[in-house]
C-alpha cells in the first residue's frame, strides 16, 4: 500500500523547473562519464549548483531558489552504491524546503533525479545555507555555506597556455544537453560523511529544463 501511494504522489505532483546549472567533478576535462563510458579514475567524485530562474512543484513557486547536489560513487555511477548529500537555500520557505527535497530525492518522479537516486545507498542530512552564485561564463563560481566551493577557468592549451572553448551537445543526456566545457581552478566539498577536492578537473555551465 505504501509503494502504492509514493506512485500515486510522484505521478500527481506536477513539478518543473528552468535555470542555470555549474558542475565539477574529478575526471578529466570533458568526463567520460558523459559518453557512457567509466570514469577517468574508475570512482566519481563531484555534483552540481544549480539556481532556478522558474519553477513550481504543486502550489510551490521555485523562482530565485539554489540548490546543491553532491556525491561520490565507489565506480561508475550506474553501479550505485554512492552517497549523495543536498543542500538548499536557506532563504527557501518550509514548504519550498520540503518539495525540493522530495524532487532531488527522486520521490516525485519526472527526470533526472529518479535515475539518480536508484545509485544512491546513503542519503546525508540536507543543509539549509547561504548562497553565491555567479554565472560567468568560464569563469563562473559558486559557494555553498562553509562546506562546497566551485571556481571554474577556462581550459588551457598545455604548450601554447592559450585558453581553449568547447562545447559538447548531447541531445540524450539527464542534466544538461548543451554543456560549455570549461576547467575547475578551485572544488572542495568538505562536510561530515563527504569530502573531496578536485582542482584542475572537469567543470561545466549551462542551462536546465527539468520536471515530470
Amino acid at each position: 500500500m505504501a509503494r502504492k501511494g509514493k506512485e500515486s504522489e510522484a505521478s500527481q505532483v506536477k513539478w518543473r523547473y528552468k535555470g542555470e546549472v555549474i558542475t565539477a567533478c574529478n575526471c578529466d576535462w570533458g568526463c567520460p562519464c558523459n559518453f557512457n563510458a567509466p570514469p577517468t579514475y574508475g570512482y566519481c567524485e563531484g555534483g552540481w549548483g544549480f539556481l532556478i530562474k522558474s519553477g513550481f512543484c504543486g502550489g510551490e513557486k521555485l523562482d530565485g531558489l539554489h540548490f546543491a547536489y553532491m556525491a561520490k560513487w565507489p565506480g561508475a555511477i550506474h553501479e550505485g552504491d554512492g552517497t549523495a548529500k543536498l543542500w538548499i537555500d536557506e532563504v527557501a520557505s518550509r514548504g519550498q524546503r520540503l518539495v525540493l527535497e522530495k524532487i532531488l530525492n527522486g520521490k516525485l518522479g519526472g527526470k533526472p533525479w529518479p535515475i539518480f537516486a536508484k545509485t544512491i545507498d546513503r542519503w546525508l542530512e540536507t543543509s539549509f545555507v547561504e548562497f553565491e552564485w555567479k554565472l560567468d561564463g568560464a569563469r563562473s563560481q559558486f559557494r555553498v555555506g562553509s562546506d562546497v566551493l566551485a571556481v571554474l577557468e577556462p581550459m588551457r592549451n598545455p604548450v601554447t597556455g592559450v585558453d581553449v572553448s568547447a562545447r559538447i551537445l548531447l541531445p540524450d543526456a539527464l542534466v544538461c544537453k548543451e554543456i560549455n566545457q570549461t576547467s575547475s581552478k578551485s572544488f572542495s566539498v568538505f562536510t561530515d560523511g563527504l569530502k573531496f577536492a578536485a582542482p584542475g578537473k572537469n567543470a561545466w555551465f549551462g542551462s536546465v529544463d527539468h520536471g515530470n
